[in-house]
């Protein structure tokens, strides 16, 4: 009790005089009294102030006694007894019921309404039950919507002093208009203010909150960041906003204000902020566009015109402000929603005001980067902005994996250990979002901060000392960004800001032009112009994903002079779209001698011809090829182009000239001298692509007289069967230009060695890559893959603390810069990470050389063996293809009479055709497959009948072990330096090399094989034990089904087939799988898409081959043919992909599908298929998928069985 009376005496209650334990305050202002019994325990408001119940009125309540302390606040503002109400009690009718804590009135109609809770946990919830759903103040402000103000207050005595606080809902006139709570809620702007009430400046039965000062601004966390994406997107819902692209641009001008706004001194009042009672839509839009106009040129040096007072002739305020307001109609910087007369003025003003409201009290610029301001920034973006042609905006771990694998560190140590100290200036010349500017800013201002200067020039130390104390100070004169968008501009200098202070230079212009006549280039753009010598570039860092395949750009390029600074230029056609092209030349102009870069590109810049193979040309002769990495169909938001990274190093322009000419002196000498550092080059060129001849046999080719062992080489016969010619001298003046170009290139790439990274596919790709992305609302934008983790801490691309991380991938790419390639590969990025030749990925045995860089090739196999190598045929008693069915003599099915297989192309049971009564083979024979699966060989000990071109090698068992043949086949190579090859034919494989040890140490690698492969069989049947079980699980469903459904239900069901695909439109290292009649195995891999979503899983049927269906998992792209039928669900919960598939085959089996039955779209939608309760679908589901891990973990066995084998055959042989 004593500390309820110090509490009493610090509001002003004195004990009453001739009363024992009865306080008393008298109020001069209202003429009313309160007393507190301590003795009878009740509070007594007196006759004035009305109490509809008597629950406030006693100590049994903690809230009790902040309702003594608000009312006594009233009081001393000057409120009015009679018009304050406690325990106001709402009649039910409305669905509601309840007592209001107090109610203040004016003019005998609500003001204000006051919710009191205790102070600490009891006000923060009710706090958060008001920002989710209303609480309870929206209740009682539903009963009645007279009220102009709703708080919730809470105080409390804490060291003999009174400390309250609250929160005040203004009402907005449309929040009356709702028709419940739910309503209103929706409404309502979600704002929340802390004064304007009780406040010294403000009179009793008013409103007035003070101006924010920077001083106020609270610092934007995690949460708070979330709740105003959430907030954004709730106003644009509420308000009827479609344009939603739109709205992002516009709240980018809105941050780009509050960016400059907050340039003020702490004291000073914000201007970024809706000032109540003072501001009108007018003024209040006015002040906005003239900060978002000091903004443009504070940051983006954009000059236009403000909106003064002195712009106009006016008779009144009035008429001023009509004329303001006719000009704010036709200025779109702020129109969220389309503004084209009063109405959608007031409109868009609305919800502008509910946006600024949401976004003033925060502040948003800091020196530093926040990582959860960049997450919030990253969510706008990939959210709101739409992607134009050729854009797609780079993931944030993909540009930190790119700027980690750099090596940074190394070059900045090199520039500021200067007796003038400089920094290497990086460029990004299609920047987009600025991704890379603020990726490349942060890891440079992290590298100075850890640099050790110990040893380095004064100046140097200085300088180094300079950037600690004033981070990114160096950034405007050495960090640069160009971006052709000016939407995209401000984005990116709002990017700069909300990844840290924004300082680099982000240009408004074109990443192509002119250097030298340029009007938007400045500093060392500008300074750049000598293009042609590459130790007077003045940049040594590229970064960019400059944009890709946009239809005939060549009408935008503004550079009058780009024919005459690109050389590609001339390639171009009116509709040419390979813009990226001349991205690449752009990196070659701008950097220096041993400058590098990172950019992405699609992958067909390493593969298709045209103005393609003039870019490679480009990049064999002006860099080194460090590494490629490919990124698959779930890096980016929006894209279904397979796109690569290539990082590269700049070569001195002479270098190419200096070896060009001494080739052309060889050409003329026959002198094989060294040249870039290699002995004997031609020598080691004949070596590698004219495998078997000597040098002296070259020699006679290009002496244009060819001796027998040139003219029986295949390249020779290729060459005189495919080079077209009029005369022998035309004919030998090619084939010496291909030589010699073939000569060139080879001494180019001979020393490079480049780390191939590959993210892998499917669910794969995504957990190597730590990330997703997710359209799903409330979740929308990029996400760590693991609950709980952050992208950095799942990601396997990079350690976003060291660069020497032997378990993520930019290491190897960093280590390669510094010219480590011994560095070993973690067991866990074997199947992401390798390292090759670029010999390897380039055909040079073609009598067409586009300098085709494969980056799915397999390392050239160089046997290496103590033992003879020989020739297959030399080994085999015959090796021949199979041809055509045995006629008339052949059964699907094994009968009595028909019980000879008979095998054709393929893999495990899908190579088994069918069965005859004829034998071809009787011996044991290795097969291997000429089409579809290439080189896959297969032991058969049985006899079989070989078709569609399966060659089968019957091996000499006096010579070789039929097991060991087997088991070496994992050296052959089938295919010409990484090309393609369409088909295998018996002259390709007759050649085909192997160690051929002794009969007993063959025998000892089959011994050690087979305890392997008994393994590997364990496994094998483990995966088909679980298959059936799956086939076991499905036909339950499908036979114990009641109901029925019909595929052509297109509420249900999108039927569609795919587009013919042409074999010139197949790419050998695109990444979109292409599938015809056949719906397991791709027939090849693509560059484009037909579907665009893949959001949901595919239901795969093949329309002319033998009948099957398959399923596609969803965000698994692929491109069907016009021999592929596509099944999607439109409807959810109602059929399970899985045993659509499944109930499809079965089905298909009764109608007779096969090569001769057609599967068309109208068979197909005529099927009725059993529907089990979608619930037991779900089971049956849960179950398969549990089989469908056990089946990935035994193949991950067998998978890496191929190693164990290559491991012991190298212990034998080598």
């Amino acid at each position: 009790m004593e500390v309820r009376k110090r509490f009493l005496k610090e509001l002003g209650f004195l004990p009453k005089d001739n009363t024992s334990g009865i306080y008393e305050k008298i109020y001069a202002k209202g003429g009313c009294s309160i007393q507190v019994d301590f003795n009878k325990k009740i509070i007594d408001y007196g006759e004035l102030i009305n109490c509809e119940s008597k629950t406030t009125q006693n100590f049994s309540k903690e809230e009790n006694w902040v309702v003594l302390e608000c009312v006594n606040r009233l009081l001393e503002k000057g409120y009015k007894p009679q018009d304050i109400i406690l325990e106001k009690v709402y009649p039910s009718g409305h669905g509601h019921t309840g007592r209001l804590d107090i109610l203040v009135t004016k003019n005998l109609k609500a003001f204000l309404m006051i919710e009191c809770k205790t102070f600490g946990k009891e006000f923060a919830n009710e706090l958060n039950n008001t920002q989710k759903s209303g609480g309870q103040l929206l209740t009682y402000f539903q009963n009645d919507k007279n009220a102009e103000y709703l708080m919730l207050y809470a105080s409390r005595f804490n060291k003999d002093k009174i400390e309250y606080q609250n929160e005040i809902i203004k009402i907005e006139e449309y929040y009356r208009q709702a028709g419940n709570v739910v309503d209103t809620f929706e409404r309502w702007n979600k704002q929340t203010y802390s004064n304007g009430i009780f406040d010294n400046w403000v009179n009793p039965y008013c409103y007035k909150n003070k101006p924010l000062t920077k001083a106020d601004l609270l610092e934007l966390t995690e949460e708070n960041s979330g709740k105003i994406f959430h907030g954004f997107l709730s106003i644009l819902r509420k308000h009827s906003v479609s344009d939603k692209p739109n709205a992002f641009n516009k709240i980018f001008n809105l941050f780009l204000a509050k960016i400059y706004d907050e340039k003020k001194r702490d004291n000073d009042t914000l201007d970024f902020q809706w000032l109540e009672d003072v501001d009108n839509p007018v003024e209040f839009q006015v002040r906005l566009y003239n900060l978002h106009k000091a903004g443009l040129y504070e940051f983006l040096k954009k000059e236009i015109e403000g909106i003064s007072d002195d712009d106009f002739k006016y008779e009144n305020e009035e008429e001023l402000l009509e004329k303001k307001k006719k000009l704010l109609k036709f200025n779109k910087v702020f129109d969220i929603k389309d503004v084209i007369d009063d109405e959608s003025f007031d409109d868009n003003f609305k919800v502008l005001k509910e946006v600024v409201q949401l976004l003033e009290k925060y502040q948003i610029r800091y020196p530093r980067k926040q990582q959860h301001l960049s997450d919030f920034f990253e969510r706008l973006l990939t959210t709101g902005l739409k992607q134009e042609a050729g854009q797609f905006f780079t993931p944030p771990p993909i540009t930190k994996f790119i700027t980690k694998s750099l090596p940074i560190d190394k070059m900045l140590t090199e520039s500021i250990n200067q007796p003038v100290s400089k920094l290497p200036a990086v460029i990004d010349y299609a920047a987009g979002s600025g991704h890379f500017i603020t990726e490349i800013m942060e890891a440079y201002q992290d590298c100075i901060n850890e640099i050790d200067v110990a040893g380095f020039y004064p100046e140097a130390e200085k300088i180094v000392d300079k950037w600690r104390l004033d981070p990114y100070s160096w950034a405007g004169k050495y960090v640069y960004g160009i971006e052709k968008d000016y939407r995209l501009v401000k984005v990116a200098k709002v990017g700069c800001y909300f990844y840290g202070d924004g300082l680099a230079q982000v240009i408004h212009g074109d990443g192509l032009d002119s250097f030298e006549y340029s009007k938007s280039y400045i500093g060392l753009l500008s300074e750049n112009t000598k293009i042609e010598d590459s130790k007077k570039a003045t940049f040594s860092i590229v970064v960019s994903n400059p944009p890709y395949s946009v239809d005939a750009f060549k009408g935008d390029i503004k550079n009058c002079n780009v024919n005459e600074e690109f050389e590609l230029y001339k390639y171009l056609t009116d509709r040419s779209s390979e813009i990226e092209c001349l991205f690449v030349e752009r990196t070659k102009q701008l950097l220096k001698d041993g400058g590098v870069a990172g950019i992405i590109l699609p992958s067909s810049i390493l593969t298709n011809g045209g103005i393609y193979t003039k870019t490679r040309e480009l990049l064999l002769k002006y860099f080194e090829i460090v590494s490629i990495t490919e990124l698959g169909s779930n890096t980016f938001m929006a894209t279904g182009t397979n796109t690569v990274v290539l990082f590269l190093r700049r070569r001195n322009n002479y270098d190419c000239v200096n070896f060009e000419r001494a080739v052309d002196k060889f050409l003329v000498n026959h002198i094989d001298v060294t040249i870039n550092g290699i002995e004997s080059p031609v020598s080691k060129f004949v070596s590698y692509v004219w495998e078997g001849l000597s040098f002296d046999d070259y020699l006679t080719l290009l002496e244009q007289n060819p001796n027998d062992k040139v003219k029986n080489h295949d390249l020779y016969k290729e060459y005189s069967q495919k080079i077209t010619s009029k005369s022998d001298k035309e004919f030998w003046n090619k084939v010496i230009a291909l030589e010699k170009e073939k000569i060139y290139y080879f001494i180019l790439a001979y020393h490079q060695k480049i780390v191939i990274v590959k993210t892998g596919e499917k669910d794969a790709e995504k957990q190597f890559l730590g990330y997703e992305f997710s359209n799903r609302r409330g979740c929308e934008g990029i996400h760590a893959m693991q609950r709980g983790k952050s992208i950095d801490e799942c990601t396997k691309l990079y350690d976003s603390k060291i660069s020497d991380n032997p378990k993520k991938a930019s290491t190897y790419i960093y280590k390669a810069f510094k010219n480590d390639f011994n560095f070993e590969i973690d067991e866990s990025l074997k199947e992401n990470i390798s390292r090759v030749s670029l010999l390897d990925m380039m055909a040079f045995d073609r009598s067409v050389f586009e300098k085709v860089i494969n980056t799915k090739v397999k390392k050239k196999v160089k046997i290496k063996s103590k033992y003879p190598v020989v020739t297959l045929d030399s080994v085999c008693k015959e090796i021949f293809a199979g041809g055509d069915l045995p006629k008339n003599a052949w059964n699907k099915e094994l009968t009595a009479e028909f019980n000879v297989p008979i095998y054709s192309n393929g893999t495990g049971k899908r190579a088994l055709y069918g069965y005859t009564n004829i034998t071809r083979v009787n011996e044991d024979a290795l097969s291997i497959s000429a089409r579809g699966t290439i080189g896959h060989s297969t032991l058969r000990r049985a006899p079989f009948y070989p078709i569609v071109r399966l060659i089968v090698a019957i091996p000499n068992t006096n010579i070789v072990n039929l097991y060991y043949l087997n088991a070496i086949s994992s050296y052959f190579n089938f295919s010409k330096n990484g090309k393609t090859t369409p088909q295998l034919t018996v002259p390709m494989v007759k050649p085909t090399k192997l160690p051929l040890p002794p009969l007993d140490i063959q025998q000892n690698i089959v011994d050690e094989i087979e305890k392997i492969e008994k393994e590997t069989n364990q496994n094998q049947e483990k995966i088909d034990t679980s298959k059936k079980e799956i086939i076991k699980l499905l036909n339950g469903l499908y036979t114990n089904a009641v109901k029925k459904i019909r595929l052509s239900d297109i509420s249900i069901f999108n039927l569609s087939i795919g587009k013919r695909v042409l074999n010139s439109e197949l790419n050998p290292n695109g990444k979109i799988p292409v599938y015809s009649a056949n719906v397991f195995e791709p027939f090849g891999y693509i560059d484009k898409l037909l579907i665009n979503d893949f959001n949901k899983p595919s239901v795969l049927w093949g329309i002319d081959g033998d009948w099957m269906t398959n399923i596609i998992a969803e965000n698994t792209p692929f491109y069907p043919t016009d021999h592929c039928g596509v099944i999607r669900l439109l409807k959810e919960n109602v059929i399970a992909e899985k045993y659509l598939a499944y109930a499809l085959e079965q089905e298909g089996k009764v109608f007779g599908f096969s090569r001769t039955k057609r599967a068309s779209i109208d068979r197909i939608s005529s099927i009725t298929i059993p529907l089990p309760d979608f619930s037991h679908q779900q089971e049956i589901v849960a179950q398969i998928e549990e089989l469908e891990k056990q089946i990935d973990e035994a193949q991950k066995i067998i998978d890496n069985s191929k190693f164990e084998k290559q491991k012991i055959l190298e212990k034998y042989l080598n």
